[in-house]
């Protein structure tokens, strides 16, 4: 259970983009002993992170990657006050709906076979005949994860208005959980969505 009001989102700015960067420098650097120029790789300046904040102080993130056909998970980082809390769970499922918004059906990711349970949790299986990851001094699991197929993800047959949106902004993220079926009132839905932002 997490005290306080809870908001979780894509990172949009610099003032996010360093909170991402000094969570993962707490819980990988200063506690996990893992090199700063192992951990902040490069890739976090062509990646999407999920920010999660209680009471508008971050507190979790995530690292999410985009390949042909799958997304990768990765980097996920919560600090000690929220371990044992659903964070780290919300943070995924954020992630999930975002990937479906995009139309993306498979998650890849590795974890430490300790956490593995976790991970199983959230729909993730071990990936077969998958070798074992030697890493930073940790052997990782390769798993993954099916995501069901989203009929309205964003396509090329898209409306411009929503693919001009914020990343992660798209009503999609809130049509999921609504379980729009039908283009009608998936549409009224984004309609209504903008006309409340206008007022």
């Amino acid at each position: 259970m997490i005290d306080g009001k809870l908001n979780i989102s894509l990172v949009h700015n610099e003032a996010d983009f360093e909170a991402m960067k000094q969570i993962r420098r707490a819980v990988f650097v200063d506690e996990g002993h893992i090199p700063e120029d192992k951990e902040f790789d490069g890739n976090d300046y062509c990646a999407a992170h999920v920010l999660a904040k209680v009471n508008g102080k971050p507190q979790g993130t995530m690292r999410i990657r985009f390949f042909s056909d799958f997304v990768k998970f990765e980097r996920m980082a919560v600090m000690p006050d929220y371990r044992k809390t659903d964070m780290a769970d919300k943070i995924m499922k954020y992630g999930f709906d975002y990937a479906i918004a995009k139309g993306y059906e498979r998650v890849y990711g590795i974890c430490k076979e300790e956490l593995l349970h976790r991970w199983e949790k959230n729909g993730y299986t071990r990936i077969p005949d998958a070798p074992l990851i030697e890493q930073n001094g940790m052997t990782l699991i390769p798993i993954m994860r099916r995501l069901p197929k989203n009929e309205h993800s964003l396509s090329l047959q898209s409306n411009l208005s929503l693919l001009n949106l914020p990343e992660g902004e798209w009503p999609q993220m809130d049509a999921l959980r609504l379980r729009e079926d039908n283009e009608k009132a998936y549409l009224n839905f984004i309609l209504q969505k903008f006309k409340k932002k206008r007022d």
